[in-house]
């Protein structure tokens, strides 16, 4: 019994410990949306890239929008099933989404202040 009681013990330690470890690598920033709102957005240093991630629903319009006055650029969009194409046009970028998930962005800008905006229509 005292040997099952440590066997379980041991099992649930480990799982625990990968759950943390597994949450622990996820350097992303989540983006969030205000209730109501269609867009979510960030204003920082990017200029040596930053990785965001949101949750998005299949078929959606994602928007990633420079709001500020440098120049930002979108080096990827990945979803659940891999990399997306996206449509550039003037300060944004526009990507199809294909499946339910969480889909990460690596965004760069050119100075050490930048606004992005993120919107799912």
């Amino acid at each position: 019994m005292k040997k099952l009681l440590l066997v379980t013990a041991l099992v649930t330690a480990s799982f625990m410990a990968m759950s943390v470890n597994a949450q622990a690598a996820d350097t992303s920033t989540k983006i969030t949306f205000v209730k109501d709102s269609y867009c979510g957005s960030f204003s920082g240093n990017i200029k040596n890239g930053k990785e965001f991630r949101l949750w998005l629903l299949p078929e959606q319009n994602l928007v990633i929008r420079n709001v500020g006055d440098d120049q930002v650029s979108v080096a990827y969009v990945t979803g659940p099933n891999g990399r997306l194409d996206g449509d550039r046009y003037d300060k944004e970028t526009s990507y199809f989404t294909e499946r339910k998930g969480n889909h990460k962005m690596k965004v760069y800008g050119n100075s050490s202040y930048s606004s992005v905006e993120f919107c799912a229509y």
